[in-house]
């Protein structure tokens, strides 16, 4: 009988990964269909896909680290690129030190699995691992990869893989900006394709340009279906068709290829503070410099992305004013004040729903998410997040921002072709890339594989 991570003909099975970030079902399928991206209408065509939604609040962090570590964000506390709660008020960027669980490549599962991971959030800094990885560092450094030489190894074969902290968005012209973005997810592919080529049983790539692009140029695709084709969105879209199809042109009987993305993206007209809210409901002090007059707060708005509101709780928070046994008071006049908030420019309420952290997460991680989790009544119209880093990533110049329906798609060596109906979550992206290698699917994985949904 042949071992369970072969095929019948005793040849150990791959899988490839590849990530993009930002696509969304609407774009993807009209642009399929119209030919526009025909990797992506190959994938779709000749395997199985479905709908994913974000667990949660639709961000990058949470679904990127489900995907590693098979846990949902109530186990692994990835609700941002940045810690929820710091004793000083200053969210600091999450690295993979923070892990509470293996990553993929750590699990006894898989064990004996050869391994290539390239530009995936929650695996920086680098540690040695059975295989190759280029990190997602939030910083610039010259250490982000493993082993020590990789860069240099890539880079005498004419390859450079680039971080995106290094391209970062300021202000500069799109002519510039553009050909910066598409360039590392050409790279990033190169690098994937070439760990691949020499041998990886898993490999895992992050392309990043179509949710950058979407940030930033969105505007572009509101100009109407006739300017489509010269948008910037599009050509993120095309760039990450062309890494499929090196990838789709190496399937074969004992390889795997799934294609998915933990948001999916929508127009945005406006930030807003939540502070200005719980500043008018007496719970929020501003000092005369602008800043957080943190003695006279009780709540705040939580660092970008988690949509959250943070109680400010003496003990968790050294400059903390509430007591313990004020908390759940503090928690409601909150929540009862954001929902009442209206949103000036629409004359509706800001907010459908202000939910206790635990209404919307379970697991042992729970305590490092917002206390209160915001969804918005309309998702034009988003919570502004910690003001110190929305200014630093200029988020007011943004003109799109996440949803939570995204794709799956799968196709090659144990895919059935066909369309799923069931929605996905990143939980059972990580079961499936599991199960496509042949391997028993951890018992702390929280996620289905693909193959079962209906």
């Amino acid at each position: 009988m042949a071992s369970p991570h072969r095929t019948p003909h005793g040849a150990p099975r791959r899988v490839v990964v590849v990530i993009t970030e930002g696509a969304t079902p609407e774009l993807l399928t009209r642009w399929s269909d119209t030919g526009a991206l025909p990797n992506f209408a190959r994938l779709f065509r000749s395997g199985r896909s479905g709908p994913l939604d974000a667990d949660g609040v639709p961000y990058e962090p949470p679904g990127l680290v489900s995907l590693l570590t098979g846990r949902r964000p109530g186990d692994h506390g990835f609700y941002s690129y940045w810690s929820v709660h710091d004793p000083d008020h200053q969210p600091r960027v999450l690295t993979a030190e923070r892990h509470r669980h293996p990553l993929l490549w750590q699990q006894s599962e898989l064990v004996g699995l050869r391994f290539a991971c390239v530009g995936i959030f929650g695996t920086h800094p680098p540690a040695p691992m059975p295989g190759s990885l280029i990190t997602y560092p939030m910083r610039t450094t010259l250490h982000a990869c493993y082993p020590p030489n990789l860069h240099r190894t890539l880079a005498e074969r004419g390859i450079k893989p680039v971080h995106d902290v290094s391209i970062w968005w300021s202000g500069q012209p799109r002519a510039e900006l553009l050909p910066r973005l598409l360039e590392a997810d050409v790279r990033r592919g190169q690098a994937a394709l070439t760990l691949f080529d020499e041998g990886a049983d898993v490999t895992l790539v992050n392309l990043t340009a179509i949710d950058r692009c979407s940030h930033i140029f969105w505007q572009e695709l509101e100009l109407g279906p006739e300017r489509e084709a010269a948008s910037a969105v599009f050509a993120a879209y095309r760039t990450a068709d062309g890494v499929l199809g090196d990838f789709l042109d190496r399937l074969d009987d004992r390889t795997t290829l799934v294609a998915f993305s933990e948001i999916g993206f929508g127009p945005l007209r406006a930030y807003c503070s939540m502070n200005d809210v719980l500043e008018s409901a007496g719970l929020f002090g501003r000092a005369e410099h602008g800043g957080t007059a943190w003695e006279k707060t009780a709540a705040f708005e939580a660092v970008q992305g988690t949509h959250g509101v943070n109680v400010n709780l003496r003990g968790r928070y050294g400059s903390g004013t509430v007591a313990a046994e004020d908390y759940e008071r503090v928690r409601d006049d909150a929540a009862r004040a954001l929902l009442e908030a209206v949103n000036p420019r629409t004359g509706l309420p800001y907010l459908s729903a202000v939910l206790r952290r635990e209404e919307v997460y379970r697991g042992g991680a729970l305590e490092q998410a917002p206390d209160l989790v915001l969804e918005p009544a309309d998702w034009r119209y988003l919570p502004l997040g910690d003001p110190g880093w929305a200014s630093h990533v200029h988020r007011h110049w943004q003109s799109a921002w996440h949803r939570r329906r995204s794709y799956w798609a799968a196709a090659g060596a144990g895919v059935r072709p066909g369309r799923a109906e069931e929605v996905a979550t990143p939980v059972d992206v990580a079961a499936a890339v599991v199960g496509y290698a042949g391997r028993e699917v951890p018992a702390g994985f929280a996620g289905t594989p693909l193959e079962d949904l209906r």
